[in-house]
């Protein structure tokens, strides 16, 4: 195997090990597990979720606020983008997520963008800086629930 091929193989295990990070964000966050969400941060993250929060502590008490609202989440994950430098790395993703609002049984559909900065800390990577972008959401049944959102960040959004 040549240099380049052990740097390339290298790097697609750092960009897997980035997308297992989100994997088990998604799967704490269906699971109403705030703290497990908070957990793939470092001591120090900050998550912006409709306002910004830093620690592990502050975005778990987000988190559990922004869950509470619903019966049912189910969140999915594509087209993963990390760049890697080092212990350091960015990355863009799409989100969908269906939710089942607690208080009516409606359904809320979601369309987002996650924009993240990662450290990796004693060999895991974890995240540094996320903000959750939407694109769109949509209320079952609901007109006045469609909000506006802001788009993809630097994509189309006439």
């Amino acid at each position: 195997m040549e240099l380049d091929d052990t740097v390339a193989v290298r790097e697609l295990i750092e960009a897997r090990a980035i997308e297992a990070l989100m994997v088990r964000y998604i799967d704490r966050i269906d699971a109403n597990d705030p703290a497990g969400a908070a957990a793939c941060f470092t001591d120090d993250g900050v998550g912006l979720y409709w306002g910004e929060y830093q620690g592990r502590e502050a975005i778990a008490e987000r988190l559990r606020g922004i869950l509470d609202r619903f019966a049912v989440t189910s969140h999915h994950l594509s087209n993963v983008a990390p760049v890697i430098d080092g212990d350091r790395a960015t990355s863009l993703a799409y989100v969908y997520a269906f939710h089942r609002l607690a208080a009516s049984n409606d359904f809320l559909h979601y369309w987002g963008r996650w924009v993240d900065e990662l450290r990796r800390v004693d060999g895991e990577w974890l995240f540094a800086r996320r903000e959750v972008v939407g694109v769109g959401s949509y209320v079952a049944g609901d007109a006045e629930q469609h909000r506006v959102h802001p788009g993809h960040p630097g994509r189309l959004t006439r």
